[in-house]
């Protein structure tokens, strides 16, 4: 997947009027206009593709809970900025059609130093350099124009192995890990609900995959002991039965697809913590 993955945490009122600080900004290929309120549908619509936020933390599932979301995310990263990818010769579609973000937020706690990179874009652009070009224009922008120390990011670790490369790319290198509850403990039951929701609601030819993707995520949740393991088996078992896929391929197949990927995501706990230092920082890569 070609985004980065990080909570948002509140901001004060008066740091959400500061859209019109933040600057156009372009890439070779698109134009990276900051977002306001203005843009919550547009950013509500993207995040209706489960594909799109499955490693985004929160409740996906409903027209209202994507549209809450869109308003929180953006008005809570004004301080630091969040733009909309914008495709400027229509590469991907109609020419200005928005298909993603990228945005920064407060530095991350407890082993943060800078501020903290997330991003999502439409699986139209997947594949193509998209995420690497916006994420480097980004980086540049704040380190050229902010005053800060580094530019950090989150990744869900073993799901994400795309927005790894991604940062590497970057310049930014694999510094450590985080909790999933210690950083962002209020937002992960929202996002096991989702993921519950992501199963029952999975088309058949994704249902198979997407059990193995949520088992793994939510193992992940069992190992950092945010649910225990007989709870979130049978919630999954559960999930699979509405979506048919018990039916399709029996109760056997389901709970060994549960048993092998929770217990993979119970080994992968936590946040993959990237970093780039300014001093580290190579100006022709992010040109």
């Amino acid at each position: 997947m070609n985004h980065a993955l990080v909570s948002i945490s509140s901001r004060s009122g008066s740091e959400r009027n500061m859209a019109n600080i933040h600057k156009i900004l372009e890439t070779p290929r698109f134009n990276l206009k900051p977002l306001d309120e203005g843009n919550a549908t547009q950013f509500a619509e993207l995040c209706a593709d489960p594909e799109v936020v499955k490693t985004l933390m929160s409740d996906w599932s409903t027209t209202e809970k994507r549209l809450a979301n869109a308003k929180k995310w953006i008005g809570e990263t004004q301080t630091h900025g969040i733009w909309g990818a914008f495709d400027r010769n229509g590469i991907f579609g109609k020419s200005g059609e928005f298909f993603g973000f990228c945005g920064v937020e407060e530095p991350l706690s407890p082993g943060g130093i800078g501020p903290s990179i997330f991003y999502a874009f439409s699986r139209l652009t997947w594949g193509h350099g998209v995420a690497t070009e916006v994420v480097n224009t980004i980086i540049s922008h704040q380190f050229l124009h902010k005053d800060i120390e580094a530019v950090e990011a989150l990744v869900y670790s073993g799901l994400n192995p795309a927005s790894s490369r991604v940062l590497e790319k970057s310049g930014m290198r694999l510094i450590g890990r985080y909790p999933l509850a210690g950083y962002v403990g209020e937002e992960c039951i929202p996002t096991i609900q989702f993921e519950l929701w992501r199963i029952e609601n999975a088309a058949p030819q994704n249902a198979n995959q997407c059990l193995r993707d949520a088992a793994f995520k939510i193992g992940q949740f069992v190992g950092d002991k945010i649910s225990t393991k007989d709870e979130m088996y049978m919630a999954l078992l559960d999930a699979s039965a509405t979506s048919g896929l018990v039916s399709d391929i029996g109760e056997s197949s389901v709970m060994s697809i549960i048993d092998e990927f929770m217990v993979a995501g119970m080994a992968e706990t936590g946040w993959l913590h990237y970093r780039i230092m300014k001093e580290n920082f190579d100006r022709s890569r992010h040109s």
